[in-house]
């Protein structure tokens, strides 16, 4: 090995410096979310429709899991319900889901981080319709 002297130092030095220019953004930001938590869930819906032809059971296990993860992340990375909601959106999209599904998907989240816990939202008020055809009118205190 031979000495090293003052020419490869510098170019030791200027090569950093010439790295760290174009891509110490990128590091900088990959060490700071290295620890963050990527969302995994089990099964993806990718479009609003899709969603809208699963039956209630289905709908509500995704929620949950969607739900699940917002206060995962809420906890983990210390960010707001918001920022989390945004993270949530973005996470979807990356994977391909809808915009439109996206959009609906936040305030359940919002909500779930709010109250650290799963509250079943409304789903689908167009599947919510009354089967029978009749009006449900009055309830009165002896029918039950």
């Amino acid at each position: 090995m031979g000495n090293l002297d003052i020419s490869k130092i510098v170019t030791i030095i200027l090569f950093f410096f010439i790295g760290m220019f174009f891509f110490g953004d990128k590091i900088f930001s990959w060490y700071q979310h290295k620890d963050d938590l990527q969302l995994g869930l089990s099964k993806l819906i990718y479009t609003k429709t899709d969603f809208n032809n699963l039956d209630t059971t289905e709908k509500t296990a995704f929620l949950r899991e969607t739900s699940s993860a917002c206060v995962s992340k809420h906890h983990v990375d210390k960010l707001s319900c918001m920022d989390t909601s945004y993270w949530l959106a973005d996470s979807l999209e990356r994977e391909g889901v809808d915009k439109d599904l996206v959009i609906d998907l936040m305030p359940s989240c919002i909500k779930a981080c709010e109250t650290e816990k799963y509250i079943a939202p409304v789903i689908d008020k167009s599947n919510n319709k009354n089967p029978s055809g009749k009006s449900e009118g009055t309830k009165w205190m002896w029918e039950d």
